[in-house]
C-alpha cells in the first residue's frame, strides 16, 4: 500500500509539472469544465422553478447531487486518469509497458495519466457543497465521494476490460462510461421498476449519486453499510475481471485486439 501511494504521488507530480508547462491551456480547460457544470445547474434551477419538486426531490437536492457527482468524478479524473481509457490501452498494445514493470498492472494503468481539467469538477463540487451542506455533513460527503469515486473507477475498469474479450471495444467502453455519467446526473427518484434496478446494479449510477444524496439528507446506517459493501464488491469484481482478461492478453500476432 505504501509503495502504491508513493507511485501515485510521483505520477501526480510529473503530470502536474507537465500541465503547468501549458498554464493557459490548463486554466482554460479547468474553467470550461466548471462552466459546463454550471450550465447544467442553471438548467435544473429553471426546471425546479417551474416544477417545485419531482418525486420528493428539490433543487437543493440537485445541488447536493452535483456536489457528489462532480467532486467524485473530478477526483477519479485527476488521480486515476486512465479509468476510461483502458480499452484504448489494451487495443493499442500499450499494456506491454505495464507488464514489463514490477508494479500492480491495473493500478499502474489507472494512475499513469491525469486529467487535470477535472480540477474544474472538483472546485465546482466543493462550491456546490458550500451552498448545500451544513458543517456536520462535510465528513460524510467526503466519505461518500470516495465510495462514489471507487465505483466510477471500477465501472471504467469493467467497461475497458471488454477489450480483452471483444477485441476493439473502445466505442462500447466509452458509451458505457458516458452512460454512467449521464444517469448519475439525474435524480434517482425519477427511475422506477427495471430501470431503477439496473441503476443500482449493472450501471450503478444510483450508488454514485442518488444513494449518497439520500444519505446526506437522512443518514441511514443500513444504506451506508450497503453502499460501502457494494463499492467494495464492485471494486473486487472489476479487479477479478481485469485479471482474467490479463491472462488472455497477448500483444501483436498472438492476439488480434485490433478489428
Amino acid at each position: 500500500m505504501k509503495n502504491h501511494l508513493r507511485l501515485l504521488i510521483e505520477y501526480v507530480k510529473i503530470s502536474l509539472a507537465s500541465a503547468m508547462e501549458y498554464k493557459t491551456s490548463f486554466i482554460t480547460q479547468t474553467i470550461t469544465m466548471a462552466i459546463n457544470d454550471t450550465v447544467w445547474i442553471i438548467f435544473w434551477i429553471i426546471f425546479f422553478n417551474k416544477f417545485n419538486q419531482v418525486n420528493g426531490w428539490t433543487v437543493q437536492d440537485m445541488f447536493m447531487l452535483y456536489a457528489v457527482v462532480t467532486f467524485s468524478y473530478g477526483l477519479a479524473g485527476v488521480f486515476f486518469g486512465n479509468r476510461n481509457k483502458i480499452a484504448e490501452v489494451i487495443a493499442e498494445g500499450k499494456l506491454d509497458f505495464y507488464l514489463s514493470l514490477p508494479k500492480n498492472e491495473l493500478f499502474h494503468v489507472l494512475i499513469s495519466r491525469s486529467s487535470w481539467f477535472s480540477m474544474g469538477d472538483i472546485v465546482f463540487g466543493l462550491i456546490m457543497g458550500i451552498i448545500s451542506f451544513s458543517w456536520w455533513q462535510w465528513p460524510l460527503f467526503f466519505v461518500l465521494s470516495l465510495m462514489s469515486m471507487s465505483i466510477i473507477i471500477s465501472f471504467g475498469t469493467l467497461a475497458g476490460s471488454l477489450a480483452f474479450f471483444m477485441g476493439n471495444a473502445e466505442e462500447s467502453s466509452r458509451n458505457l462510461y458516458m452512460g454512467l455519467i449521464s444517469f448519475s446526473t439525474y435524480p434517482l427518484a425519477v427511475f422506477h421498476g427495471a430501470a431503477r434496478i439496473i441503476l443500482l446494479t449493472i450501471i450503478p449510477a444510483g450508488f454514485v449519486s442518488g444513494i449518497p444524496v439520500e444519505l446526506l439528507k437522512n443518514f441511514n446506517w443500513k444504506w451506508f453499510i450497503l453502499s460501502f459493501i457494494f463499492s467494495l464488491v464492485f471494486l473486487t469484481i472489476s479487479i477479478i475481471v481485469f485479471k482474467i482478461g490479463l491472462r488472455k492478453y497477448e500483444s501483436g500476432n498472438n492476439m488480434n485486439v485490433r478489428v
